[in-house]
C-alpha cells in the first residue's frame, strides 16, 4: 500500500503478573483488547506497518525533497486535531527523508515528531526512541531509521489506545496518508508514468477515511478544517474511481485537491 491513512502498528499491551497467566485468562485479555480496538476504529487500515504503507513511495522518483524541506516542522497548534494531522504528515516526510538519505533533515523531523508527541500526551514514550532516531541518523542507517519510525508510531498509537482516543488515532493516520498522497501526486504530475498514476488509485483507503471523517463528533465535523478535508476526500475519490490509470490531467486535479487539503489541515484557524 502506498498510503497512510493511519500509519500505525498494534503493539501488544503487556501486563506484569507475579503468577503465570492461564490460557483462558490470556484469551480473555486478547478478546477484550480486540473489542476495545474495534470500538476505537483501529484496524488493519489505520494500523499497518509504516514500511508497508510507504513502501510504494519508492515508486515515486525522484523523491520530492523540496516539499519535505519546505514543510514547517517547527509549527505548533493550540489544538490536538491539527497536532495529530501534523504528526502524521511528519512521519510521511521522515520516510521520504530516508529514501533520499538526508541525515540532517531526518534529525530535524525527529525533533519535530517529539514536539508533537509531547503535545499529544505521548512524549514520555518517545524519550528512548528519540535518542535512537538521532543515533541511527548519525550512522546513516536508513533501514534502521525506517524501522524506528515504525516503532515511534507504535508508541504514539499505544498512547492513543490507553487514552481511549480513537479519533486522534484516525487523524494521525489521515495526516500521514494525505501528506504521502500529496507528495506522490506532485511526483506523478511532474514525472508522469502509468505506473505512478495507477499507484494513486487506492479506493478502499479513500473510502475508509471518508467514513471515519463522518464518525467524528458533531462539534469537530463543524470545523472548517474538517469540512474542507471531507469534501476534498470525496472529490479525490470520485476522480480516482474514473480510471484504473488516471490521465495526466486527472493526476493534476488530484494534486490540486491534495494541496488544498494539506493547506486546510495545517492552516491556523482565526480566533473568534
Amino acid at each position: 500500500m502506498l498510503f497512510f491513512a493511519a500509519i500505525f502498528v498494534l503493539g501488544n499491551l503487556s501486563l506484569d503478573h507475579a503468577a503465570p497467566v492461564s490460557q483462558t485468562d490470556q484469551s480473555f485479555e486478547e478478546s477484550a483488547h480486540e473489542h476495545m480496538l474495534q470500538e476505537l476504529g483501529v484496524n488493519e487500515i489505520t494500523t499497518p506497518l509504516v514500511g508497508k504503507i510507504f513502501r510504494d513511495l519508492e515508486i515515486f522518483q525522484p523523491p520530492p525533497l523540496n516539499m519535505v524541506k519546505n514543510f514547517n516542522n517547527n509549527d505548533t497548534f493550540d489544538n490536538r486535531l491539527q497536532t495529530a494531522l501534523q504528526f502524521g504528515a511528519l512521519v510521511a516526510d521522515g520516510f521520504v527523508a530516508t529514501i533520499a538519505r538526508q541525515q540532517t533533515l531526518m534529525v530535524e523531523i525527529g525533533k519535530a515528531l517529539i514536539k508533537d508527541a509531547n503535545a499529544l500526551a505521548s512524549g514520555q514514550k518517545l524519550i528512548y526512541r528519540s535518542k535512537s532516531l538521532f543515533e541511527l541518523a548519525d550512522r546513516n542507517d536508513w533501514q534502521g531509521l525506517r524501522e524506528e519510525l515504525n516503532r515511534c508510531q507504535r508508541e504514539v498509537e499505544e498512547s492513543m489506545i490507553e487514552l481511549h482516543d480513537g479519533e486522534m488515532a484516525d487523524l494521525i493516520s489521515l495526516g500521514g496518508w494525505l501528506r504521502g498522497f500529496q507528495m506522490a501526486t506532485h511526483v506523478a504530475a511532474d514525472h508522469y508514468t502509468t505506473e505512478k498514476a495507477a499507484a494513486l488509485v487506492r479506493l478502499p483507503v479513500m473510502d475508509y477515511f471518508i467514513e471515519r471523517m463522518d464518525t467524528l463528533s458533531p462539534r469537530t465535523k463543524k470545523r472548517p478544517i474538517v469540512i474542507t478535508l471531507s469534501a476534498n476526500l470525496k472529490t479525490m475519490r470520485s476522480i480516482a474511481a474514473q480510471h484504473t490509470i488516471p490521465a495526466l490531467s486527472e493526476v493534476q486535479q488530484l494534486k490540486t485537491l491534495a494541496d488544498e487539503g494539506m493547506t486546510a489541515a495545517l492552516q491556523h484557524e482565526k480566533k473568534r
